[in-house]
């Protein structure tokens, strides 16, 4: 079993690879090409899980492919295989210069594509675990998608967890709305208040109180942050 990371324009053949790649027991995130840069800043934080191995069709007209390969090989530091459909010599050699470490052409078998990624994670170990990010008594495990305050664990949303897990890549750092509405819930944050009601509800099974804000702090005019104590700077209250 490994964990894939699938990136493909094609909405139809991503849907349709990663259900046969599931009845060989992998684990498959798919995101459209367009979406690489937010899979490129999700990749490049020690906190994020990394995938075993990235499979991409990075041509297209829209796209430097080549310069895509290397900012994903960069940033997993994880195998990167091109999967792609009518490329020229010249273009694998090319893509396989770039940092690729193999190609398959599309469309083949699900189970060529399983013995492929199966023969070279023999040779290139699994992707270690991210380490729990510590604040004060909040412990957030992004590998086992687990919040724990004092040892108890925490009851959180999909959404709830991805933002302490956004917040959590650097502690005390200030994180804008904009980028947490882009990484939070897979872009399904449509405005600045919906990050506004998600703290609310997150300082809410936080325990929380208004007056003494204990981890997620407000810089007015600027993001969130997350704090074992606030600064003097931050602002209480969103």
């Amino acid at each position: 079993m490994a964990n894939i990371l699938l990136i493909d324009e094609n909405a139809s053949h991503r849907r349709s690879l990663s259900d046969d790649l599931a009845l060989y027991g992998h684990i498959v995130t798919d995101l459209a090409l367009h979406e690489t840069g937010r899979a490129l800043s999700d990749l490049a934080c020690h906190t994020h899980q990394r995938p075993d191995v990235v499979l991409v069709d990075p041509f297209s007209p829209a796209v430097d492919g080549l310069l895509l390969m290397r900012l994903l090989c960069i940033s997993s530091r994880r195998p990167v295989v091109v999967h792609s459909t009518g490329r020229g010599d010249d273009e694998i050699v090319q893509a396989l210069r770039a940092g690729a470490e193999s190609y398959l052409p599309k469309p083949c078998l699900a189970s060529v594509v399983d013995a492929c990624l199966s023969a070279l994670l023999r040779r290139i170990p699994a992707a270690s675990p991210p380490r729990p990010t510590v604040v004060g008594d909040l412990c957030i495990d992004v590998a086992g998608r687990s919040v724990t305050v004092g040892g108890q664990p925490l009851a959180l949303t999909r959404t709830e967890f991805d933002l302490l897990a956004c917040l959590a890549e650097h502690p005390g750092r200030v994180v804008p709305r904009s980028q947490l509405r882009t990484r939070v819930g897979h872009g399904v944050m449509s405005s600045a208040s919906a990050i506004d009601v998600l703290v609310h509800r997150l300082r809410r099974k936080l325990g929380e109180r208004r007056s003494d804000w204990q981890y997620l702090h407000t810089v007015r005019g600027r993001g969130i942050a997350l704090h074992a104590s606030a600064p003097a700077s931050v602002i209480g209250g969103s």
